[in-house]
């Protein structure tokens, strides 16, 4: 039986430049936004590495507030960067390297949940490596800087990959629908990496940006190439850039 929400849930109604954003993503966030706080702060002492922080419980929902909007707005450079480029898209081929990865992961669409639902794991794990709301500011403007950085090389050597795969799973949908085909260049993962190896060790942070990796190439949202480029670009710039200008929490 159709429902009011139906234009809105149905992956087979999905249009893709008017309702990325549905309902039931909103109630996702929505519903990450009033649990993931309190999750997190009841971990924040059990991770590896406890962090000295200042911050109390209520401060956790501020942050992640204002952190989950401050992600939105941040990332309409991204976007805004598949309409305005300087010239057209230079096709991202596959190499060798993919052919093998798919040899051992294939195209799976099943790697969506990890592309898509890490990230809300990554970013109540950053909220536990906060120190104070100074803290968390430079780490804002420290993502801001380096996604600044990325959209200035997206317009002007624009790029995207061969082809993406066709896929029946909702969340791979979504996530095709919202980052349309163009500029499709390196994932941000090794920021969250550095963020957080002196929290998690760095063994298991670096499984964060490794996992991400993977299932960038196993749902054909990125080849190879552009995920290399993406961890070379992010090692310049935070060895070369961040921990310059902000030495005491860039370390």
């Amino acid at each position: 039986m159709n429902t009011i929400l139906e234009p809105f849930t149905n992956p087979n109604t999905i249009d893709v430049k008017h309702s990325s954003f549905s309902i039931d993503l909103v109630i996702l966030l929505f519903v990450s936004i009033i649990i993931f706080p309190y999750v997190f702060y009841k971990i924040r002492l059990l991770v590896p590495y406890p962090v000295k922080s200042e911050l109390t419980i209520q401060d956790y929902y501020i942050i992640i507030v204002l952190l989950v909007y401050l992600v939105i707005g941040i990332y309409q450079q991204y976007f805004w960067t598949k309409t305005n480029k300087l010239r057209d898209e230079k096709i991202i081929t596959k190499t060798k390297l993919d052919e093998y990865l798919y040899n051992i992961f294939g195209e799976n669409d099943s790697w969506v949940y990890i592309y898509n639902f890490i990230y809300y794991i990554i970013f109540g794990l950053i909220i536990i490596s906060i120190r104070n709301y100074k803290h968390f500011s430079i780490i804002i403007i420290g993502g801001i800087m380096m996604l600044t950085g990325l959209s200035i090389i997206w317009y002007l050597f624009p790029n995207e990959v061969e082809t993406r795969m066709k896929t029946d799973k909702y969340f791979l949908q979504k996530t095709q629908a919202i980052d349309e085909p163009g500029n499709n260049c390196c994932p941000f993962a090794m920021y969250s990496f550095y963020l957080l190896k002196n929290v998690l060790g760095y063994s298991i942070a670096l499984l964060i940006p490794i996992l991400i990796s993977i299932s960038c190439i196993a749902t054909t949202q990125h080849v190879s190439t552009d995920i290399i480029l993406g961890v070379i670009y992010s090692i310049l710039f935070y060895n070369l850039i961040l921990k310059y200008v902000f030495p005491k929490i860039f370390t």
